[in-house]
């Protein structure tokens, strides 16, 4: 898995592009990761798969001793079919869906957790996001930077490491995202790489500083978190975290310490559990 970081540039048709994202607006999204999300789902759609079946979007029910190749949905997107042929190696492209986000936010997390028994030459190993329609309240985040990808761009993206993103607003927001397995960097792409090596400074949000004042507000959410509000008060860190600069591990020391607080026994084993689950082992 190698370093995030903006790869290069792909120079797409953007009428073509809206064109066929209005006719995959007619397709079945799986919100099969939406219990990642605090607010609107995270919808994903499956246009290259193990076996060519699109599946339910959840990767660790593909038979990956199928050999991947275009589903049905991808069929019907001609262009960006061919945006994938003549820019990446398809040989060694093991998933690519468009995935869909609106007025969320993820829980700080770490993808691949739950891909350790899939074999390694048929494993997800790099990742690539093409932003295809964004704006300037969409962010991703990783090692407490905030940052923003622009539409063509080709970023590679290491899913390994803790990160997020978030659309704080209610215009959706669309990525293709491919997976690769292994075949080294180099051996990803078909058009002129050049690698900035890690987020650009143009790329990454200024952010203030969280105040005492505004992380001891925070903190007494405690006093009304509950099971069946704890999803939204998660969101209010989450996005906090967009907005502001709290320091390292924000987000999840923010909310244990909520938990911790509250006395309430619940709450504070749910939270710890979506930290297991999330950050450190996926296997249960």
């Amino acid at each position: 898995m190698v370093a995030t970081q903006l790869a290069g540039h792909v120079d797409m048709d953007e009428g073509k592009v809206r064109d066929e994202l209005q006719v995959a607006a007619n397709f079945h999204f799986s919100e099969a990761y939406s219990d990642y999300v605090c607010g609107g789902p995270w919808k994903s759609c499956m246009i290259w798969a193990a076996g060519g079946d699109a599946g339910d979007g959840l990767v660790t029910n593909y038979d990956h001793s199928k050999k991947p190749s275009i589903t049905g949905y991808g069929e019907q997107l001609p262009y960006l079919r061919q945006v994938l042929e003549a820019h990446f190696d398809l040989e060694h492209l093991n998933f690519a869906r468009l995935a869909v986000i609106e007025d969320s936010v993820t829980f700080p997390h770490r993808d691949l957790l739950e891909l350790k028994d899939v074999p390694a030459d048929s494993r997800n190993s790099h990742r690539v996001h093409i932003p295809l329609v964004t704006n300037d309240d969409c962010f991703f985040t990783e090692d407490n930077i905030v940052y923003r990808m622009r539409p063509g761009e080709v970023w590679f993206f290491d899913a390994s490491k803790i990160h997020g993103a978030a659309s704080l607003t209610r215009e959706p927001r669309t990525h293709l995202i491919l997976d690769f397995t292994d075949a080294g960097r180099d051996g990803l792409a078909r058009f002129p790489v050049d690698p900035a090596g890690s987020v650009p400074k143009d790329r990454i949000v200024s952010r203030e500083p969280v105040s005492e004042s505004e992380r001891e507000a925070l903190l007494g959410l405690a006093g009304v978190i509950n099971m069946d509000n704890f999803r939204d008060i998660a969101g209010i860190v989450i996005k906090t975290h967009y907005r502001k600069d709290g320091g390292d591990d924000f987000v999840w020391s923010t909310l244990e310490e909520i938990a911790l607080r509250s006395g309430n026994e619940v709450v504070r084993e749910k939270i710890g559990h979506l930290h297991e689950f999330f950050v450190i082992d996926r296997s249960a």
